[in-house]
Formats: C-alpha cells, structure tokens, sequence
C-alpha cells in the first residue's frame, strides 16, 4: 500500500469521525423562542413555512424574529420544526475505534506490502 493509499484511507476515517460526533435532534414544543433562550445552542435547523430548511448559526431571539450569526432573519410564527445540533457521544466512540482499528489496519497491511514473506 503507497503512502498516498495510506494518507486517504486515514483522512476518511477523520472525516467520518468529526461528521459522526454530532447529530440533528429534533424538538417537540410549541414555543421555539423558549427553547433557543434555555438551551443557547451553537446551530438550531429549522422548517420555515414557504422556504423549507434553514441552518442558522448562534441563533438568538429579537423581538418576533429568529437571528442567525450570518444575517439570517426568520419571522417565529413561520418556523414550521425546530432541530437542535448536539453532540453524540455512542457515535464518537464508535467513529473513535474505527479510527484506531483503521490505523491499526493501515499500519498491518503496509507492513505486508513492504515485506510480503513476514506476513
């Protein structure tokens, strides 16, 4: 295996890793702006009614409108479902050891290749 080989397979169980960590968990209530103000997430997604999903960042509350980092301005009463971004913690370990086994993988299967008798 070159080390190229090598080099993407690690860089995709990376990739894998940081995508599996966190996790869109949908909320069930009627008052969006409460949520938002008890829990100030990092990202919320909503379904906006005529304008379908939108990621904001840093949400905040301003009088009847949801704010993003960005700019992004939402009217509350046209906020369809509110998702909230937190982190997973089963899925990090598992993307975790297939990091490690990966690694441990890459390592074994390098050794062959350079050394095809000792395997």
């Amino acid at each position: 295996m070159t080390r190229y080989r090598i080099r993407a397979v690690l860089l995709l169980f990376l990739m894998l890793h940081l995508t599996a960590c966190y996790t869109w968990q949908g909320v069930g209530t009627t008052s969006p702006i409460g949520v938002i103000e008890a829990t100030q997430p990092d990202y919320v997604r909503v379904v906006v009614r005529g304008e379908g999903e939108v990621e904001l960042a840093n949400p905040s509350v301003d009088g009847d409108q949801l704010v993003g980092a960005d700019g992004v301005s939402l009217p509350v009463e046209d906020i369809l479902a509110l998702e909230v971004r937190n982190l997973s913690v089963i899925r990090s370990v598992f993307a975790g050891l297939g990091i490690f086994y990966g690694v441990v993988l890459a390592i074994i299967l390098g050794a062959c290749a350079s050394d095809p008798h000792g395997c």
